[in-house]
């Protein structure tokens, strides 16, 4: 993310399934459970995550996970979700793992104590798909959007901001 431009694919999964209906009517993070598969990236040179822990070129899984609400994070970044990018030869279930399994597996993708992440930033965004998006800390992304179900019914999309180029340091 920071310094040079890697060339970057994403896959989406075809829809996110939703623990819950949405109480809004419009899915919300907050109705995706923590360690969701929501897609996956192929990184092709070296390239760094939302902490500027750098990655190695390859394929990864991106999974949901809320950020803990608790002293180590506070202030760290404007929103609590973020997508864990884990090693797709260790990530072999498309089951939801639960906050500690995908904290675990994206621990691996950069060997460190912290989990690689990407920032979803806005969560809930409503430029059109493919739109730029910056913030004021001088992160840039784009916006997408993935179909979303609840109890196998369709239920909206999920639409926000995924930053891809700059880091956050707390």
């Amino acid at each position: 993310m920071s310094g040079a431009a890697a060339p970057l694919e994403i896959w989406w999964v075809k829809t996110v399934p939703l623990e819950k209906a949405p109480a809004s009517g419009k899915p919300l993070w907050a109705d995706v459970a923590d360690g969701t598969l929501v897609g996956a990236i192929r990184v092709g040179a070296a390239w760094t995550d939302i902490r500027g822990y750098g990655m190695k070129p390859g394929v990864y899984t991106l999974r949901f996970a809320l950020q803990p609400q608790n002293g180590d994070h506070l202030g760290v970044s404007p929103n609590r979700e973020f997508l864990l990018v884990c090693p797709s030869t260790l990530d072999t279930t498309p089951d939801p793992l639960g906050y500690k399994g995908t904290v675990d597996l994206a621990k691996q993708t950069i060997r460190r104590s912290h989990p690689s992440a990407l920032s979803l930033d806005p969560p809930a965004a409503t430029a059109a798909p493919l739109s730029p998006v910056s913030t004021d800390l001088g992160l840039s992304g784009l916006v997408f959007s993935v179909p979303a179900t609840a109890s196998g019914q369709a239920a909206g999309a999920l639409t926000f901001g995924l930053i891809l180029k700059g880091s956050i340091q707390n």
